[in-house]
């Protein structure tokens, strides 16, 4: 049973282990390496063994890299290697490097994931700033790579570093109507799997352009309204205390604005929290001037980190990934059908304006914050 795939441009790996397909005068290039993650199936005979430190671990999984032009010749060429047909009923995610996603088409790359009737288009889609390979490589004992990268997404309450889950299903849409869009990219950090950022794919070339990192991915969680809860981190600024908000909810609506033919948008955006922790010498009793002095300094934050991420996206990127697009055709569609071709060019000229309200609704079973 398949359940991970990773992706790799063969001048990225470097990888001379790898098995190639053909022989002898067979001189077909190979461009992509596809790695396969197999479970083992508890209490199989193939199961592998480690010992560390007088404990033992099952291996509940292996490895197996194939290296051809085509994604679909690659699987086939497993056939070579093993009795057992690989099958793809319970694939759960597919990782693209960074070198291959810039500079081929995602639609090339799952073309074959998404035509092939026993995968299912519920596979999660990442993106890796590295190789794809290492990461179906990196689990703590007794883990399996894939099911962890898979079983992240139940923490996107906890954090906002947690993009929202994208499925084959999700990104055909997108890649057919050019419309910009994210991907969870993830990396082998030590011997584990971690999410770092988001990975931008360019609706007009289906290509990578560029990552946000943690910050902004945050602040992209802002922009849109897509965090389900997780941590806002600021510090007074007079006095250097931190200051925690645990967020609750959060919502963001954007208005589009056309004015003589310019075009302008308003980013409202809610949230609800509460303190969550508070570093301070002298911890003051809570009352509302505090309240709204600390109410002040969170919308600053929210403020600074959509700001960021904005200017990354209309600055360095040139792409518009926040749904600024979505609310233009909703909402004013023969303006829209205008600059709809050249949209990324033209949003990166777009002022916007922001409004920011942080309620804060409890304080926990402390009621002391500092002044």
């Amino acid at each position: 049973m398949l359940i991970g795939v990773a992706l790799d441009s063969e001048e990225e790996t470097g990888d001379e282990e790898v098995a190639k397909p053909g022989g002898g005068n067979n001189t077909k290039p190979a461009k992509i390496i596809s790695t396969y993650q197999i479970t083992i199936p508890q209490g199989s005979g193939g199961a592998v063994m480690k010992s560390t430190g007088g404990s033992s671990s099952i291996k509940k999984y292996y490895n197996m890299s194939e290296t051809s032009d085509s994604i679909f010749e690659a699987i086939r060429q497993l056939s070579l290697r093993t009795r057992r047909t690989p099958i793809g009923h319970h694939l759960k995610v597919i990782v693209i490097s960074e070198k291959l996603a810039r500079s081929k088409n995602l639609t090339e790359l799952i073309d074959f994931y998404t035509r092939d009737d026993n995968i299912r288009p519920s596979v999660m889609i990442f993106v890796s700033k590295g190789k794809a390979k290492d990461v179906l490589e990196n689990a703590l004992p007794g883990q399996t790579p894939a099911f962890v990268l898979e079983g992240i997404y139940n923490n996107r309450d906890r954090n906002m570093g947690v993009w929202e889950p994208v499925s084959m299903a999700k990104v055909v849409g997108p890649l057919q109507g050019k419309r910009s869009f994210l991907l969870q990219n993830v990396i082998a950090f030590d011997k584990e799997t971690k999410l770092t950022g988001a990975g931008v794919i360019n609706g007009e070339t289906g290509k990578l352009v560029g990552f946000l990192d943690e910050p902004e991915l945050e602040g992209m969680a802002w922009l849109t309204g897509k965090g389900l809860g997780g941590v806002l981190k600021t510090y007074n600024p007079d006095t250097n205390d931190l200051l925690t908000y645990e967020v609750k909810s959060m919502h963001s609506k954007i208005k589009a604005n056309v004015n003589n033919g310019q075009i302008s948008f308003n980013v409202k955006i809610k949230s609800t929290g509460r303190y969550a922790e508070v570093f301070a010498e002298k911890p003051k009793k809570l009352h509302d001037g505090i309240v709204k002095k600390d109410k002040a300094l969170l919308q600053k934050r929210v403020l600074e980190l959509v700001q960021t991420t904005v200017t990354k996206m209309q600055k360095e990127l040139h792409t518009e990934a926040a749904g600024f697009g979505t609310s233009l055709h909703n909402q004013h569609p023969a303006v829209w059908r205008s600059v709809k071709d050249n949209w990324d060019e033209t949003f990166s000229q777009i002022p916007i304006t922001y409004e920011v309200n942080v309620n804060i609704e409890e304080y926990g079973a402390s009621d002391t914050t500092a002044e």
